[in-house]
């Protein structure tokens, strides 16, 4: 007698309710953690937007600074370069009986100081040092922003040098200038546009230390080396720091809508 096992019904059934049960749980898992996750990139997306935006804004207030800074300079590049050609002058002319006019002592001041222009930058630095550039997706803007501030770091040299052959001039001044009637005249800076010395410094016959026509033309010589340094940031480096600084404030305006 055969007997035959069959599987009770609900037992079959009940297998495939069970299976079917674990692949929802699995896709509804699944579907809760790819959400998640899409939310928190979108979440992290935005808050990225939302500091971008935020550096964006310092960083064209560290340029509007820029551009303000630069224009001093210029003022103050354009006074020194007045002032070598006024020494100059005197120097071809020459000196006799050790004095000349006290304008000699004060265009002495003038021409021997070396203005550094002080750049704004933190907020690039800050952003550079915290890896924080990446919010910046736009390579061409990124880009100019760098260019920007090597431009920075190539006035900074130049600087360097300036005071370097400065030094020089400083050395040769103190062998021709008394110092006695010159402490009249140190405290002037080119920075002083509204500064205005009276008639007796500036006109009245001052004694000098030396007169020799010899030191009197290396003095001058000395001034000649620094010259094209001031050309060079005065009539190239400044005008196209201005503009790449002004190119940089519009592009960061339109990138982040500000205004």
């Amino acid at each position: 007698m055969e007997v035959h096992h069959h599987a009770h019904p609900s037992t079959s059934s009940g297998h495939r309710k069970k299976w079917t049960h674990y692949f929802w749980e699995f896709l509804m898992l699944f579907l809760a953690v790819f959400c998640g996750f899409m939310a928190e990139n979108i979440r992290e997306h935005k808050i990225e937007k939302i500091r971008a935006g935020e550096y964006a804004r310092l960083l064209i207030q560290d340029l509007e600074n820029d551009t303000v800074a630069i224009s001093g300079g210029v003022k103050q590049f354009e006074k020194i370069l007045v002032s070598i050609d006024s020494i100059s002058s005197v120097v071809y002319s020459g000196i006799s009986g050790n004095k000349e006019r006290g304008s000699f002592y004060y265009h002495s001041q003038i021409g021997t100081t070396s203005p550094i222009t002080l750049w704004n930058d933190a907020t690039l630095i800050q952003l550079t040092q915290s890896g924080n550039l990446r919010y910046f997706r736009n390579h061409e803007l990124v880009n100019k922003i760098s260019s920007y501030y090597s431009r920075q770091s190539y006035v900074r040299s130049l600087n360097n040098g300036d005071r370097e052959r400065r030094e020089i001039t400083l050395g040769i001044r103190s062998r021709i200038l008394n110092n006695h009637f010159y402490k009249y005249y140190s405290k002037v800076l080119p920075v002083d546009t509204l500064q205005i010395l009276p008639d007796s410094l500036m006109k009245n016959r001052v004694p000098i230390q030396n007169s020799d026509p010899q030191l009197l033309n290396e003095y001058a010589n000395s001034f000649e080396n620094r010259k094209g340094y001031m050309n060079l940031i005065l009539n190239n480096i400044f005008p196209r720091a201005i503009s790449d600084a002004r190119e940089l404030i519009l592009l960061l305006k339109k990138e982040f809508d500000l205004k």
